[in-house]
């Protein structure tokens, strides 16, 4: 089995299908590779049994490829179209299937310029979506897709249920500590736009302490709202004495890797950075964790942040104003706080099992060898 990603981000959509097929074929050797070294340099702990880059996409490049490995069935995870390596694949006999896909009419390969995509999809033994939605678009195109969830979804249930590691476990420990009794905003992936809205909303909030956690750990950005005079950062702390600083201090900022999808275990509520940038970060790491989410308004091309609205659980923030609006509001409001946090862990315990469904439909295009 040979399992491609572009990044990181990718992976942690392949990561609950790589998981369910090692389950399943506990000795079938399994490949990944990515295109980005954040895959590569990222990936801690994997079922693969081995990680490393694919060669670029050029014709005698993909040739060798196909020859120095026999690989029965090739998973594309999400956008990662090649056609070099998808026409020497199909030559070799190998099944390629694109799952978790995301398809829209006005988006490659969809769109007006992805015909000769298209032409090599319609190639591959088995094409995945996420929705229902990505289906209807694909079959406007000629392209016949399955709906089989978004493992993503998988991802983060696994999160919330799975216990930290050790360095994770003891950060949250002193996160925990440093909060004391109160409750906890917790703004992941942040970026200046979310700073310059939120930064001194819990000296205005009493009973309330924030967690900032950087989208850019290091950065002249950050070292300014360290000099926030109720601001401090993780990385100062004497960890190996796990002494966490006085908790006069509101503003913790998480300037290290690795915490921040534990840490919405810990929080009340939500920001999730990005969205007045290139778009929204991960929401589903924090609604899996029962948190209501709020967001900027970059956010085309995220069906999950619409869902997460249209059961309650999300708020769309077109300006700062509305983001300090909204925070306020369910901050001061622990009934409508409460009632879309569940309605945040609902949605996410109701859309699992993705990966379970795309193994099945791989296994079922393997031919069956009677004996």
């Amino acid at each position: 089995m040979h399992i491609h990603c572009a990044s990181l981000g990718e992976y942690e959509q392949g990561a609950p299908v790589l998981d369910e097929w090692r389950t399943r074929n506990p000795d079938t050797p399994i490949l990944l590779t990515f295109f980005s070294p954040s895959g590569v340099e990222g990936v801690r702990e994997t079922h693969a049994d081995h990680v490393d880059y694919l060669p670029f996409d050029r014709p005698l490049a993909m040739r060798k490829w196909a020859q120095a490995l026999e690989v029965s069935d090739l998973i594309l995870v999400k956008y990662e179209l090649w056609p070099g390596l998808i026409r020497s694949q199909l030559d070799a006999g190998t099944r390629i299937h694109l799952v978790a896909a995301r398809f829209d009419h006005d988006r490659h390969p969809m769109g007006w310029t992805g015909a000769w995509m298209r032409k090599h999809l319609k190639r591959l033994t088995t094409i995945q979506v996420q929705d229902e939605a990505s289906a209807i678009v694909a079959r406007s195109r000629g392209v016949i897709a399955e709906v089989t969830g978004d493992p993503r979804v998988d991802r983060v249930r696994d999160n919330v249920q799975s216990a930290p590691p050790k360095k994770a476990a003891a950060a949250l420990d002193q996160i925990r500590v440093w909060a004391g009794e109160r409750r906890i905003l917790i703004v992941g992936s942040a970026w200046p736009p979310e700073w310059r809205a939120l930064c001194d909303i819990a000296s205005t909030r009493k009973g309330w302490a924030v967690v900032w956690a950087p989208h850019e750990i290091t950065g002249r950005h950050v070292d300014e709202w360290a000099q926030h005079p109720s601001a401090v950062r993780f990385s100062s702390w004497n960890t190996e004495a796990s002494t966490p600083p006085s908790s006069e201090s509101s503003i913790l900022i998480l300037d290290v890797m690795g915490i921040l999808k534990y840490a919405y275990g810990l929080a009340d509520l939500a920001v999730v950075g990005g969205g007045w940038g290139q778009g929204v970060h991960n929401v589903l790491e924090p609604a899996a964790f029962g948190l209501p989410v709020l967001f900027g308004p970059s956010i085309a091309g995220f069906r999950e942040v619409d869902a997460l609205m249209e059961c309650g659980a999300g708020r769309l923030c077109k300006s700062a104003e509305d983001l300090v609006q909204g925070a306020t509001e369910w901050m001061e409001n622990d009934g409508s706080r409460q009632k879309a946090g569940s309605a945040a862990a609902r949605w996410v315990d109701t859309h699992g099992g993705a990966a379970c469904h795309i193994a099945d439909v791989i296994q079922m295009a393997a031919p069956t060898i009677s004996t």
